[in-house]
Parts: structure tokens; sequence; C-alpha cells
């Protein structure tokens, strides 16, 4: 497959020093091994140094997918990993057919172990929104109006029972009770199993109703990972081997020049690399002697493509390409023959009604998404902003420059070319290096085109007159250009001299929606909505520090039995997996 950025070693040495690299293993807490179309996927990854057995800083990025039997992807995600963890979620569209699913997770460092050490984790989905499913169908099959549920009261290939401890590590979890109404306030504490135990660390944990039968197989904790799998090491290799590299320092991302000409060189080339948005990206590389080049994105970003074009006199001479990542091997993947026994035909009709009045009420229970507030270079830089409606519009840039942006010109370098610089301190001085040129976020080489920008979609003119270096590029000031329309940057797009290629975005970190009845009347404010939560609490970011943490949340209109999963690490590096189970009457 190809990867996301990958080298050759080249030297006894640089196979020595990746030698010496730590190995890693990914461990992911999921709210469920058994999902219905129109539930949720809740996920949290754990990413672990398999040398010291604790979280890593090493990787910054973990991938997640989902794959079906017949090798289909449901979904790949890229996950932010901030000291080895990060989290995401999925929603189960229903044009997900019925069958049995096999959750895989990953880092790009990971490509140099054997496939079999990525995590991997079997889920069982159900759409009972279709009748005749072969998929569902091992052995007899019984219909109803809604969903084949298959005559058996047995699993055919039955997942490995759970071992027998409900408890595993330096830590227990206790309840204010064992039976709770509906609507009741349920308290949990998280406490050292012995006097002066240390409890601090990362966790997550979840809170959702159980399953008649599907239980995550004993493999699906963090325990078992770290003290079973946490051994395992790189493939050797030797000097020509190719090997992938580690995301360290954020997303990276690989790409390539291939010259359009023959004779042209593609060696050292600048490249221009581009996230456009309000919180965009802007970064400068260089190529190989092949035109092999390789871009590290270390912040956020709100732009959904990435614009690269080549730095130079001709830049339509050359094509820039970015490496897509490819797939894994799914051959390799062993999927479980799934046989829904008869007696959850009862219960799955239930939770599906469940499920889509809980997801007719969604807007009253959102999910908060953590904005991450804008932070570019220039910030903190002395500029000269300009807001253009406080000032008469004209028609083109060009005519902007001349009547009103006294910080910036443009000049005459050809019969019908023209180029764009920014005044010195002293407003005298003359340079021949060009400016910086953004246009919401998209560095812009043509000034020509610019120039004959229709201002009237300019909001505001930003012109800094320091001196900015970008890796190998060197710029005399800076013009930013933000306009009432996001994607116009688009329209440099037509001259053959940018590339443009969509991104698969990490997925974004969010604070989950927790129900609330405290001090709130019966008859007032969200009780009367309906309360048909199946899972009950989901945080998949709970970093304890103290003797005794608490955690409160409240029960709905289910009834049943509830289980509480708590997994982590502490800050000891003893993994943690806990259950415990409470009923709702």
């Amino acid at each position: 497959m190809d990867l996301v950025g990958q080298i050759a070693l080249g030297t006894k040495n640089q196979v020595s020093g990746y030698q010496t690299l730590p190995s890693e293993t990914v461990f992911v807490h999921t709210n469920t091994s058994f999902l219905l179309t129109g539930e949720y996927l809740f996920y949290k990854v754990y990413c672990f140094d398999t040398e010291q057995r604790g979280l890593t800083t090493f990787s910054k990025v973990a991938y997640v997918e989902l794959i079906g039997e017949e090798g289909e992807l449901i979904f790949r995600h890229k996950i932010l990993l901030k000291e080895g963890q990060g989290h995401g979620d999925f929603f189960i569209p229903t044009d997900v057919v019925s069958g049995g699913y096999k959750l895989v997770a990953y880092t790009n460092w990971m490509h140099n172990q054997d496939q079999d050490d990525f995590f991997q984790s079997d889920l069982v989905i159900v759409n009972p929104y279709r009748t005749n499913q072969p998929e569902l169908q091992k052995s007899t099959a019984i219909q109803t109006d809604s969903i084949a549920i298959v005559g058996n009261d047995t699993l055919a290939n039955p997942i490995p029972e759970k071992t027998s401890k409900e408890n595993i590590g330096p830590l227990q979890v206790s309840v204010s009770g064992k039976k709770f109404p509906k609507r009741a306030k349920v308290v949990l504490s998280v406490q050292g199993k012995e006097t002066n135990q240390v409890i601090s660390g990362s966790y997550s944990v979840s809170v959702r109703k159980k399953d008649l039968v599907t239980e995550p197989p004993i493999s699906a904790n963090a325990t078992f990972l770290i003290k079973e799998r946490g051994h395992k090491s790189k493939v050797l290799a030797v000097v020509g081997d190719r090997i992938a590299l580690p995301e360290l320092r954020g997303e990276l991302f690989k790409g390539k020049v291939i010259a359009l000409e023959d004779g042209r060189s593609v060696k050292n080339l600048k490249i221009g690399v581009s996230i456009p948005g309000e919180d965009y990206v802007l970064e400068v590389v260089q190529t190989d002697v092949l035109g092999n080049f390789h871009v590290n994105v270390s912040k956020s970003y709100s732009g959904e493509k990435m614009v690269l074009q080549v730095l130079s006199e001709n830049p339509e001479a050359y094509e820039v390409q970015i490496n897509e990542p490819g797939n894994l091997d799914y051959a390799k993947l062993d999927f479980k023959e799934i046989d829904i026994p008869i007696s959850m035909r009862e219960e799955i009709l239930k939770r599906s009604i469940h499920n889509q009045i809980e997801n007719s009420y969604f807007q009253f229970r959102p999910d908060s998404i953590l904005t991450v507030l804008p932070n570019q270079f220039f910030d903190n830089k002395p500029k000269k902003t300009y807001l253009l409606d406080d000032y008469t519009r004209f028609k083109t840039l060009r005519e902007t420059l001349v009547e009103i942006v006294q910080d910036a010109y443009s000049k005459r370098i050809g019969n019908d070319d023209y180029t764009i610089r920014v005044k010195g301190y002293d407003y005298a001085s003359v340079t021949d290096i060009p400016p910086l040129i953004l246009l919401n976020g998209c560095l812009v080489q043509d000034h020509n085109a610019l120039l004959a920008f229709d201002a009237r979609a300019i909001e505001a003119i930003e012109v800094f007159r320091q001196q900015f270096i970008f890796g190998p590029e060197v710029y005399e000031g800076a013009i930013i250009l933000t306009t009432n329309e996001g994607n116009t940057y688009e329209l440099f797009q037509n001259n053959d001299r940018v590339s443009t290629f969509n991104l698969l975005k990490p997925q974004p970190d969010k604070k989950y929606f927790v129900q609330r009845y405290d001090d709130v009347p019966v008859d007032e404010g969200d009780t009367r909505l309906p309360d048909d939560r199946l899972q009950l609490l989901w945080i998949p970011e709970l970093k304890v520090g103290q003797d005794e943490y608490q955690i409160d949340f409240f029960t709905s209109d289910v009834s049943g039995e509830f289980e509480i999963r708590l997994e982590g690490i502490t800050d000891d590096k003893k993994p943690v997996s806990v259950r415990k189970s409470i009923f709702v009457e």
C-alpha cells in the first residue's frame, strides 16, 4: 500500500537509528460492540510505547477504520493524539447493511510492524429497517415486519467469555446504589483499591444499556493489550529498505513534483502549501533530487482542501501530486460469522424505537465541538488594516491600491505584466523581493489576476511591512486579503498554476452532552421531553489527579441493566479496566 510518508534507509547508521526508536501499539475503548443503524459508535484511542508501557508522546496522529466483510470501507478517521490520546465518533447511517464489521486502529509508524499488530475489534451492526437480510440468516430464519431474525438461540461463533474479573488494575468504582428509578441521579466514585493508592491517570468511561448477548471480547481492554501485546516490535530493516515515517509534529503529507516538459529539473523546487479558510495553514517546503517533499501540519485549520503550487516563474510547467493513503490489506482480516439469536428480536425492536425517538429530539441534546481560536504567524506583528467598507469602493484591486492602500503598490515588469510590492519602513526603500500575498489563506502568485480581481468582494486588506521567512523562501512584507466568500481562492485555479486535493481532516474535539435534571421542576424545561437514552454517559477524556474522583449522571426513561465501563492507565503506567452494572426500574 502507499503510505502517508516513506523514506529509504540509505546507511547503516540510519538503520541503527531506526531500530533504536520505540515501537507503538494502540488500544481503542468503544462504547459498545453491538450497534443498530441510527446509533453512534463512540471511541477513545490510547497509543502506547511498547517498551515503556506508557502513553506515547511519539506519534501525534492515529487512524481508525471500520471495514465490512466484503472489504468495503465504512469510514476512515484521522485522530489527533495529545499525550497519546484522542477520540472520535461515527453515526451509523441507514445504508449500512447488517453483518460483522472490523474496527482497526493504527499509527503511520506502526506500518513498520506486522498488520496483525494493529488494534482489531469485532463489531456487529444490525439494520432494523431492512427485511430480507441473508447476512443474518446463517440458520433457519424467521421474518418479522421490520427485520430478519435467525431462529437460533445461541451465536454460531460465540464471542469469547469476558474475564471473570470485573475490576482489573489498581482502581475500583463504587456507585451510590445498585437500583435506580428513571431520571435519577447516579454518583460514581473512582478510588484506589488500597489506602494511599495512586489513582491519577488518564481514563475514559462509558455507561450504556447492556446488550442481551453480545459482549466485547476479553482482548478489548487496556489491561490485556498492554500486558499481552505490549512487547510487539518493528520489523527488522536493512540498508535500502523503505520505512514509514512517524507523524511526530502533527499531520504528515507526502508529495511529488513531476516536470511536464523534458529536461526540466525537479530538484530543490520550492512548493507553496496552503489550506485556505478562516483558520488557515501556510507552509513552504523544498523538493529532494527526485522531486519528493513532505509537509508537516501541526496546527488546527478550518479548510477542507489543500492547495499546492510550485513557486517559480513558470509553475504551469510542473504538476504537483499528493500521495493519498492506501487501504490496508483487508484480505488479512478475520471476520466472525454472525447469527442473531431469536431471543434478541424483541430487544432490537424496542431499541430501534428508542433510537428513533432520541434522534427526533437530538437538537435538544447536542454535543459541543470545542473550538480552537485561530493562531497565525502574523499575530502580534505590526500591521495596517484597511476595512474597505470605511472607504469609497473601487472596482479592482489595482484601483484600490492606488486610492486607498498607501503601504503597497503595483509595478510594471513587462508589457502586460505587473507585480505587487510592499513599501519599506521609510516608504522610500525599493526591493525586488516580492511580498507574501494570501487570499483567504491561499497563497497567490498570479499578481496580474489579483490586480484585476473585483475589490467589491474584499472585506479587509492587512499590510505587514517586515520581512518573513517560510522554510526556504523569503518575503518582503505581506498582504492578507479577506473576502466575504471563503472559497474565492478557487478563482485562481483555472490557470494550471495550482493543484488542489481534498483533505481527510482530523476528527473535531467534542464535549459530549450530559443530561441533567438538577433542580428542575418535573413540569418544566427538558423534563417534558422524552428521554430514551441508551447511552447515559460518555466521557472520553477523564483526567483524574486526586485520591478520589466523583462523576454523576442521570438515568433515562429506559429500564434494564446498564454497564459502567472504565478504561485507561494510571500515571505510573498501570492499566485499568473496570466493569460494573446498575439497574434502572
